[in-house]
């Protein structure tokens, strides 16, 4: 094990630092492209998004690269630590899987033809929808800054070690392990995003209005099927390869064994957080506009150029409308 520790810090040191840096950079900037159509509730879900993801890939990767890749962990020795990080990381990371399933829901309304279907997408309805998010999973973390503790242990040379363990009846393990991640990670985000984004397509294909469609398909489809496989891509492979770790733990593994699944946890760990880093990149990468934006902003060129075009990357045209351009629909 001792000869692989290099690896693992190099893994997670090279892996992890570019995604938390362009994700925190991305993240930032979507808070900036973002701010002025916050009226709009797709773009406030995004926001809300943003923000959240800033926070996750802190908790989450950023303590992780320093933990893992400089041997700087603060959570054996400092209590407060110890109780919250995991809290934060779980429900800022559980409010984010629900603000991008809330978006591609937002989505989904905004392009039916039926008027009752789209007039429920609106920015009332985003904030009590993110509101009761934010609640929920901030609530669903409590029991974790109740049972997480400092533990000491003593090794065969009579030192005493300490860890930031989770000390918790028989009962909140197994809802842990058999239904926080495989369900809450993994099922209901694949399933949400995946139905969401086809049945979003199919609206958008009957639309009869020739450049609305066109308009939709490049601004709206894109994004959805860039976003889709990304999420899945990395969340997936973390939670089929943490399940396992979890189930297997008491099993007996040969030294070779543990030495192979410590590397593939420290690969497909910082992986995961590709989920939160990647926003801003498929928005440049789908959005003509929202590239146009970006690049007024780095460059520093008067905002006038496109003034009468606002970023909206999650509207959709009312197909009712006829005459109106799609980029001053709201």
């Amino acid at each position: 094990m001792s000869s692989a520790t290099p690896l693992i810090r190099s893994i997670t040191i090279y892996t992890g630092l570019p995604i938390f840096i362009c994700g925190a950079v991305g993240n930032l900037l979507n808070l900036r492209l973002l701010w002025p159509t916050r009226h709009n509730s797709c773009a406030f879900i995004f926001l809300t998004l943003s923000f959240v993801n800033c926070i996750v890939l802190f908790y989450g990767l950023f303590t992780r690269i320093l933990s893992v890749g400089f041997g700087l962990d603060w959570s054996p020795t400092n209590i407060g630590w110890c109780k919250t990080r995991v809290p934060f990381i779980q429900s800022s990371t559980l409010i984010s899987f629900s603000c991008i399933c809330l978006a591609s829901i937002d989505r989904f309304l905004i392009t039916c033809r039926q008027e009752k279907y789209r007039k429920w997408s609106r920015l009332s309805t985003a904030r009590w929808a993110v509101a009761v998010a934010v609640f929920i999973w901030i609530g669903h973390a409590i029991p974790y800054i109740v049972y997480y503790q400092i533990v000491a242990s003593s090794s065969s040379s009579n030192t005493t070690s300490f860890t930031c363990s989770l000390i918790s009846e028989t009962s909140y393990n197994n809802y842990r392990t058999y239904f926080v991640l495989p369900v809450f990670y993994g099922l209901i985000p694949t399933t949400v995003l995946t139905v969401m984004g086809v049945m979003t397509y199919r609206n958008i294909n009957t639309l009869q209005l020739g450049r609305q469609r066109q308009a939709v398909q490049q601004h709206l489809t894109l994004m959805l099927l860039v976003q889709i496989p990304i999420i899945i891509g990395s969340t997936i492979p973390y939670v089929v390869f943490t399940e396992y770790l979890t189930l297997t733990a008491t099993v007996i593994k040969s030294a070779d064994q543990v030495t192979r699944e410590n590397i593939i946890n420290n690969i497909v760990n910082p992986l995961f957080y590709i989920t939160f880093a990647c926003p801003f990149f498929v928005f440049f990468i789908s959005s003509p506009t929202f590239r146009q934006e970006t690049m007024v902003l780095l460059l520093c060129r008067p905002k006038e150029r496109i003034s009468n075009n606002r970023i909206q990357p999650c509207v959709a045209p009312d197909p009712a409308l006829t005459t109106k351009p799609i980029s001053n629909i709201k």
